[in-house]
């Protein structure tokens, strides 16, 4: 399996084989000017296992955040989480300073 992935847009394109995908990769970069990455994807029993991998782009500031409650609530994500799911110490916290 294959996947092309444009660096410019969030156009992706998954093919069975690298032919097919860099085909795709080529019609994009003609049609819109955007640099595209082809690169093979490790299957696990034909199960691609593409959605478990990311990139560094997708992890930049993720080991900035504090995942943990400090005040021991299960599922609250800390102050640095998403507020709905936040407990009411960690929500009046925040994780946001410079806001």
């Amino acid at each position: 399996m294959a996947v092309a992935d444009c660096q410019d847009c969030s156009w992706s394109e998954t093919a069975q084989d690298l032919v097919s995908a860099s085909d795709e990769a080529e019609r994009h970069e003609r049609k819109e000017r955007h640099d595209v990455e082809v690169k093979r994807v490790a299957t696990d029993g034909g199960v691609s296992r593409r959605d478990a991998i990311a990139t560094t782009a997708q992890l930049t500031g993720v080991g900035d955040q504090d995942t943990t409650c400090q005040h021991g609530v299960v599922g609250c994500p800390g102050p640095e989480g998403d507020w709905l799911d936040s407990c009411v110490e960690c929500f009046f916290e925040g994780g946001d300073d410079d806001v």
